[in-house]
C-alpha cells in the first residue's frame, strides 16, 4: 500500500511542473492548481501515516516473536522437566541407575518457588495473549487506515479530474472564442485590405484624367495675348479638376 502510493503521488507532482510551463496570462492558479496541490498532500499525508503504521506493525511483529520465544522456551523447559520427573518417577530401590551422591540434600540457590513457578509461566501467558491481542487491534486498525486512506485518495483525485475536466471544458469555450474572434479581425483586416486595393485602383485609374486635366489648363496657359482668355472650356477644366480631387477625398 505504501509503494502504491509512489506512482500516483509522482504523476501529481509532474502534473504540477507540467503546469508552471504554461504561459504568461495561462500561468493561473485556477481549482485544477489547488486540487493538485490538496492531491500531493493527501498523498504525502498518506505515506507519512501508512510509514507510521508499518512501523508500529514491525515493533508488534518483534514483541509477537519475543512472547512466540518466550513461550517456547518456557514449553521447552517444562517438558525437560517432565522428562527428568518422570525418569525419577519409575526410579526403584533395585534400580540399576541409583547412586549415593553425598551432597545433594540441599535447596539450590537458582532454585523457585512453586509461585514463582507458576507465575512465570503465566506472565509467559498473559504476555503473549496481550500481545495477540494488541495484533487483532492493530490489524483492525491497519485495515481501516487502508481503507480510510484509498477513500480519501479516490476522493481527491476524483475533485482533481472534475477540475480538470471544468478547466478544460473553459479553455476550449475561451479557445472557440478567440477563434471566431480572430477569424472576424481575418475578415476585417481582408475587407480593409480589399478597400484599400480598390481605391489605389480608383486613384490610378484617375491620375490619367487628373494629368491630361492638368496638362490641358497648363498647355492652355500659353495661349497667347487676348487669346488668353476665361472661356467656358478654362472653367470646365479647373472644375474638371475639382471634381478629380473630391472623388479622390
Amino acid at each position: 500500500a505504501l509503494q502504491a502510493v509512489d506512482e500516483p503521488l509522482h504523476i501529481a507532482r509532474q502534473n504540477l511542473a507540467n503546469r508552471e510551463r504554461r504561459l504568461k496570462i495561462d500561468l493561473v492558479h485556477d481549482d485544477v492548481q489547488k486540487e493538485l496541490l490538496k492531491e500531493v498532500e493527501t498523498m504525502e499525508g498518506v505515506q507519512a501515516l501508512l510509514q507510521r503504521t508499518l512501523e508500529e506493525a514491525i515493533e508488534q511483529i518483534r514483541l509477537n516473536r519475543k512472547a512466540k520465544y518466550l513461550l517456547e522456551k518456557d514449553l521447552k523447559d517444562k517438558f525437560q522437566a517432565q522428562d527428568i520427573d518422570e525418569y525419577c518417577e519409575n526410579l526403584k530401590n533395585n534400580s540399576n541407575e541409583i547412586r549415593l551422591k553425598p551432597g545433594c540434600a540441599k535447596i539450590e540457590a537458582n532454585s523457585t518457588c512453586p509461585d514463582e513457578w507458576e507465575n512465570f509461566s503465566n506472565e509467559n501467558i498473559e504476555n503473549a495473549e496481550r500481545e495477540r491481542q494488541n495484533s487483532k487491534t492493530l490489524r483492525s486498525n491497519i485495515d481501516g487506515i487502508l481503507q480510510q486512506t484509498s477513500n480519501d485518495q479516490r476522493k481527491q483525485v476524483d475533485a482533481t479530474n472534475l477540475a480538470f475536466n471544468k478547466r478544460i471544458d473553459e479553455t476550449k469555450d475561451t479557445k472557440g472564442k478567440l477563434e471566431d474572434h480572430l477569424n472576424k479581425v481575418i475578415g476585417q483586416i481582408k475587407e480593409i485590405e480589399e478597400n484599400i486595393s480598390r481605391m489605389k485602383k480608383a486613384i490610378a485609374d484617375k491620375e490619367a484624367p487628373m494629368a491630361l486635366a492638368h496638362t490641358r489648363l497648363d498647355t492652355r496657359t500659353n495661349r497667347p495675348n487676348v487669346e488668353l482668355c476665361r472661356d467656358p472650356v478654362q472653367y470646365r477644366l479647373i472644375e474638371e479638376v475639382g471634381e478629380l480631387e473630391n472623388s479622390l477625398d
